[in-house]
Parts: C-alpha cells; sequence; structure tokens
C-alpha cells in the first residue's frame, strides 16, 4: 500500500525515455527478461547488456576498444528500458551492424522485424576496419568456446560458495552484490559473442541446406546437438523423480534456475523447490526418460546429415561436415554460457538478500525484499546512510511496477510506448490459426494446456501441448513432458527453439498472443514444417456477461 506522503520526486529507472523519432522494439529481448523488471534487476542489466552485446562487435574487429563504453545518451545506445521491459534501438544497431562486411543493414531490420520501414535512415556498408576484422574474427571463432566453458567451470565454484556457503564471504552483503553484478557482465559479454556465432552458423546451415536443394533439413540439422545443458537437467529430474537422485544432489546443481530466473527480483529453486517437488512427482509416473527422447532427436539429425552430405559436391563436403560439427559445438556452448551468466544472477539475488535482511535489522527497511526497488548504487548509498527516505522510495517503485505490470506494450514502436488496449474476449466458435517467427519438428494433434504464470504448478498428460508466453532454462523439465510447443515470445536462436529442436517436440514459437488466442483444454494442431497453430476444437468457455 502506497503511504501518504509528500515525498513526490521519486525517480523512476525504469520508466525509460526517448526522442520521438527512435525505432524501438522488443523481439528477442522478452525472453532474456520476460517480467517487469525491478529497479534493481535493471541496475543488473542495464549497462551488462550493454556493454555485452557492444563487446562482441569488439571481438570481430567491427568496432574499437575505445568504443567499448556505455553512452550517457540512452538514444545511443543499443538497448534501454521502457515500463520495466528491455527494447533494441533498430537505428543503432544498424549503424554498426554497417561496417560487417557482406552485412547489408536494412537485412538486419527485415530479419528482426521481418519487414523495413520505408522511412529507415540508410547506412552505407564501410570496409574501413575489414583487415581488423580478417584479424580478429578468426581468434574469436577458435577461442570463445573455451573462455565460455572455462567461466562457467569458475562461475560455478563461485555460485555454489556464495549461495551454500555465506560465512565464505569475507565481504559486506553489499559489496558482495557490486562483485556479483561485475561477474556477470563479464560472462555475458562472451556469451554475447558466442551468441553472434550462432547465428552466423545456423544462416551458414540454412544456405547449405537450400544449395543441396532441400531447405526444410536446415531445421532437423540443428535438431539433437546432444549434451546440451537443459537435457542433462531434464533428466537429472527424472532421476530424482525415479529416486536415482537426491533432493540436495539436484539443487546443487541446477538450484540457480526457476521461475523468471533471468530477473533477480524472484524466488529461484535452490529459496523454494516446490516446483522442482511438482515435477519429479510428475516424473515418477513416466518411464521415458528424456535422454532417450533426446536420443531420437539424435538419430534424426544424424539422417539429417547424412542426407545434406549424400546432394552436396563432393568438394564441398569436408567445409560442410566441419560446418556441422563446429554448429554443435556452438549450441552446446551457448547454452553453457546462459546457465554461467544465471549463476552469476542467482549470486547477485543471494547477495542482495542478504542484504536487505542487513536493513531490516537495522531498521531501514520492512522486508527484504524491499532492496530489490533500489539501484545497486542506491543500495551503495543506503549502506553508507546516505539515502533519504527509503521507505517512500520502495512503496512509490512498487506501486508503480505493480502499474506497469498491467501494461501490454507493442513489439515495435517510436519514441515512447504506448499501452495498448487489449481485448480477451475470443470468439470461439471460429476456428482459430496462428503461426509464429520459428518453427519446427512435426505435426501433434492434443489438448492445450495454457500456462502463463511461471509459478503455476501443472500437470502434462501424455498428449498435452505446452502453451506458454516464453520460457527460460527452468521450463525445460516442463517442456520434457508435453508433445508440442506453442510459445508467445521468442524466434529461431531462442532457448524454447533450442530445446524442442534437441527433444524433437514439434513448436511453434514467436506467436506473441497464442496464450490469448488458445484457452486451456482447446484441443489444437501444431504443425511445425508448416508453422502454423490451428484450434480444431475449443474447450467450454462460459459467455461474456452483458456489460
Amino acid at each position: 500500500m502506497r503511504r501518504n506522503s509528500l515525498y513526490t520526486n521519486v525517480t523512476d529507472p525504469i520508466r525509460g525515455t526517448s526522442e520521438p523519432d527512435r525505432y524501438w522494439t522488443s523481439t528477442n529481448l522478452g525472453e532474456a527478461c520476460p517480467e517487469v523488471m525491478s529497479p534493481m534487476c535493471w541496475s543488473v542489466w542495464e549497462q551488462s547488456a550493454e556493454l555485452g552485446w557492444l563487446y562482441s562487435m569488439y571481438a570481430f574487429g567491427v568496432l574499437p576498444k575505445r568504443k567499448v563504453v556505455v553512452s550517457p545518451d540512452v538514444n545511443d545506445r543499443g538497448l534501454s528500458c521502457f515500463f520495466g521491459r528491455q527494447a533494441l534501438n533498430v537505428d543503432a544497431i544498424k549503424e554498426i551492424m554497417s561496417a560487417l562486411p557482406g552485412i547489408d543493414a536494412d537485412d538486419f531490420e527485415r530479419d528482426l522485424m521481418g519487414s523495413v520501414r520505408p522511412d529507415a535512415p540508410r547506412f552505407e556498408a564501410t570496409y574501413a576496419r575489414v583487415p581488423v576484422l580478417m584479424f580478429k574474427a578468426p581468434y574469436a571463432l577458435l577461442r570463445t568456446g573455451s573462455r565460455l566453458r572455462s567461466l562457467h567451470d569458475e562461475m560455478y565454484d563461485y555460485w555454489t560458495s556464495a549461495v551454500f556457503s555465506r560465512t565464505v564471504s569475507k565481504c559486506e552483503p553489499i559489496e558482495d552484490l557490486v562483485k556479483a553484478r561485475e561477474r556477470f557482465q563479464r560472462i555475458f559479454s562472451v556469451h554475447c559473442v558466442q551468441r553472434f556465432m550462432f547465428q552466423g552458423a545456423q544462416s551458414a546451415v540454412a544456405q547449405a541446406a537450400a544449395k543441396a536443394g532441400d531447405a526444410a533439413l536446415a531445421d532437423q540439422l540443428l535438431s539433437g546437438v546432444g549434451d546440451v545443458n537443459e537435457t542433462k537437467m531434464a533428466d537429472d529430474l527424472w532421476r530424482l523423480g525415479q529416486g536415482e537422485l537426491t533432493e540436495t544432489e539436484f539443487l546443487s546443481k541446477w538450484g540457480y534456475h526457476g521461475p523468471n530466473e533471468g530477473n533477480p527480483y524472484t524466488s529461484v529453486w535452490r529459496e523454494n523447490p516446490g516446483p522442482v517437488r511438482a515435477l519429479a512427482a510428475s516424473y515418477a509416473q513416466r518411464a521415458e526418460r528424456p535422454a532417450e527422447r533426446a536420443a531420437r532427436a539424435q538419430a534424426s539429425g544424424a539422417e539429417a546429415e547424412r542426407r545434406l552430405l549424400a546432394a552436396t559436391p563432393s568438394a564441398r563436403r569436408p567445409v560442410t561436415r566441419w560446418l556441422l560439427h563446429r554448429m554443435r559445438n556452438i549450441i552446446r556452448t551457448l547454452q553453457i554460457g546462459k546457465a554461467a551468466y544465471l549463476m552469476a544472477i542467482d549470486a547477485a539475488r543471494a547477495a542482495a538478500r542478504t542484504f536487505g535482511a542487513q536493513q531490516v535489522e537495522r531498521g531501514v527497511l520492512d522486508q527484504i525484499d524491499d532492496v530489490f526497488f533500489f539501484t545497486i548504487e542506491e543500495c551503495e548509498e543506503l549502506a553508507a546512510g546516505r539515502l533519504p527516505n527509503p521507505r517512500e522510495i520502495v512503496d512509490v517503485r512498487r506501486a508503480t511496477r505493480a502499474d506497469y505490470k498491467a501494461m501490454v506494450l507493442p513489439v515495435a514502436f517510436r519514441g515512447m510506448p504506448e499501452p495498448l488496449e487489449v481485448d480477451d474476449r475470443i470468439d470461439g466458435a471460429t476456428p482459430t490459426e496462428l503461426s509464429g517467427a520459428a518453427s519446427g519438428g512435426g505435426t501433434v494433434e492434443g489438448r492445450a494446456r495454457v500456462v502463463v504464470d511461471p509459478d503455476q504448478e501443472v500437470e502434462l498428460d501424455a498428449g498435452d501441448v505446452l502453451v506458454c508466453r516464453f520460457t527460460d532454462p527452468s521450463w525445460a523439465p516442463l517442456m520434457a513432458l508435453a508433445d508440442a510447443l506453442v510459445i508467445d515470445i521468442g524466434g529461431s536462436a531462442s532457448h524454447g527453439a533450442v530445446v524442442a529442436r534437441e527433444l524433437g517436440i514439434p513448436f511453434v514459437i514467436g506467436t506473441e498472443n497464442g496464450t490469448r488466442v488458445i484457452r486451456d483444454g482447446d484441443r489444437i494442431r501444431v504443425d511445425g514444417p508448416a508453422n502454423l497453430v490451428s484450434v480444431l476444437a475449443t474447450a467450454h468457455r462460459p459467455e461474456a456477461t452483458p456489460a
């Protein structure tokens, strides 16, 4: 409840600001932080995300090191935040991308948005840094994977000591919080390089399939990579359900996962193991383990490779074989990088709650989680006793964030976004069809199970189709129980698509409004090859009450 106060000068770190002509989009960002961020969340992500993407351009030689800095003007940055949601600055990114040889900046906008604005500014290709690219790019391609795996192992050791052995730290909680953000920034920067490599490898595989005369092979070639983190996690959950693994053992490996895990302001499995127990109970009823499902997808991927090589001229086969091997390593390492930065976020989460408990004990705050309504810089001021009216800041920002959570924003917008009016009333008499930004797998008909709240416990029966707004790694065990997936947010490189391909699950991702169009219990068809979701029969829906 908001306190009555004359303190009206509370700043709003998550509202955002923009010049009227700036063009922004939330495409490809909703999955990392799907929930409305708190000031603490944005404080962790803001500079780290900006420096991460700039560092990836530096690693390949596109930018000189002196330009890997966060601009003081948000209109010049590649990323910003509006009403608690991240967005990309399309033209700022296009300008930098134009320095890549062979890349048309308009192609980037077309791939991201589906089309190019008629009045979009033109960025002519520049070749001044081609010699630097030729020198630096091979190094990035060869070394990034090993760097990321090393950072993951280092981060795992740090995470276990930070969250399970808090007495180890000799620092004040605020110092641990600052250090955790620094670790996140370092890992995320290298992860961004790997992400850029994945996009390039994916395009190269698609081109190889098209040249071989079978473009549809591309999706199968990305399937069944093997040894992917999320598949191993789902398999460990099956082992937990079967009594082969203890809960303590499971959480010591995977406890940094949980609903909305990209936001520090959430509770992950190590703090609340309830969702793990519910999923383990579901897996206890399943004879087939996720590893067996993944093995079938691997066999499908191997068959697709055989077909591709058979259709490829013999002179190009060694390069094509190397490309496929390289792509699989990139996919595996990409998930390892994501695990590493999620552990860094969880270390920040643990430090923030320890700091919050300290402030409650000192009588400065009322609740431990009040700390998430401050930026890290404000927490430093709070620790030093220099932040005035902390309780009032919490009250105002908590109420403001609740207002933002009720908003639906456009995917693309100029200047400040205008919230959309959304009509959730759907005419159930007319079959509905949806398509997405990416799709794959086979075709499945089944009962839709719509999950809009990550904290919601749901049991999936054989033949059920999971329909959700987004996925992050914590969803992988639930995804492994589904026969097909329909996801509002994401694209071909998104976590949901990677896991679906790895488990051989038909999917359509990036529908934007699937969770509003489809109702729990509807019978639907998911046609991955056709990129189509069809509502075949609707579940009972109460008639709307006349106004």
